[in-house]
């Protein structure tokens, strides 16, 4: 069954927080943010965590453009960090990677079958061959490729996490089993965009890393409305005390919500805040923003 709207939905749950995916969810396929979603996160009345599979380098300029403050929840929650102190270096607050033994192994079965892989140390992204795959990646992430000639040297120590990109539709269902099905129990397969298969320590998911956050300012997930799209969102969805869905999504992260909203071009997070009175801006915006 598909979640009732977010106008639809009771307000007798009243957040103390706000968790927000940042791709498909404040923003869309092309980087775009709406006015109106930028101006109700913003003016925000309860605390806003922001909780992607983006590395933290490539996060950090979208928690600017939207005036959060409290640490970034990142790659799939395998890093939790705060922001930057002038020119003093966000601190590490949690951070867990792959083991390196299962960063080769996913490598090797990505490399078995021709598909686009990726690594990451260090908040920098390597690629081993320069495909047209990895140039998407980088435009959507905007961060630069480090291109070296054996990813296996990149991970002998461990890498945050392993990704391989695909628009076809049919590698990425391949790639998602065959990951899934190689690894085991040793990591986490998800997908956080559409062309985007990620491979994680199986102990981290943006929940956990979440509750990291939340416990900072004395609360739970369980207190906060936390609203995502994707399949690395449903551990998030389902602990929130209301987890909100964007329209359109894939039927398990729709059957792990509460609620739905819009997409981004329709400033479904601003409705989401406004609905339950989580932003000053509802009664001040021009009609033209809203």
């Amino acid at each position: 069954m598909t979640p009732r709207a977010i106008e639809d939905l009771p307000t007798t749950f009243t957040p103390r927080a706000a968790v927000l995916d940042i791709d498909g969810t404040l923003i869309d396929d092309d980087l775009v943010l709406q006015p109106r979603t930028a101006a109700a996160v913003r003016h925000a009345t309860v605390p806003i965590i922001l909780a992607t599979g983006r590395m933290y380098t490539s996060a950090l300029p979208w928690a600017r453009e939207l005036q959060v403050s409290l640490p970034l929840v990142c790659y799939q929650g395998a890093l939790v960090r705060a922001l930057p102190r002038g020119d003093t270096p966000g601190q590490v607050i949690f951070e867990e990677g792959l083991a390196p033994a299962v960063a080769l192994a996913a490598i090797a079965i990505a490399r078995e079958h021709d598909w686009h892989r990726q690594a990451y140390a260090n908040d920098m992204l390597y690629c081993e061959q320069d495909r047209p795959e990895a140039h998407l990646y980088a435009a959507i992430a905007q961060v630069p490729i480090q291109f070296v000639e054996d990813l296996d040297e990149v991970v002998r120590n461990g890498s945050t996490k392993v990704v391989c990109v695909s628009e076809d539709r049919a590698v990425v269902e391949a790639c998602v089993k065959a990951l899934t099905e190689g690894l085991g129990d040793r990591a986490r397969v998800t997908r956080s965009m559409s062309s985007f298969i990620e491979v994680v320590s199986p102990r981290v998911n943006k929940s956990l890393a979440i509750e990291l956050v939340c416990s900072t300012l004395g609360l739970s997930l369980s207190e906060a409305v936390a609203v995502g799209d994707a399949p690395n969102d449903i551990e998030m969805l389902k602990a929130a005390g209301c987890g909100v869905a964007v329209r359109g999504g894939r039927p398990e992260v729709l059957a792990a919500a509460d609620a739905t909203c819009g997409v981004p071009a329709e400033a479904g997070v601003a409705d989401v805040l406004e609905h339950f009175g989580l932003t000053g801006t509802a009664l001040s915006l021009a009609p033209s923003m809203r």
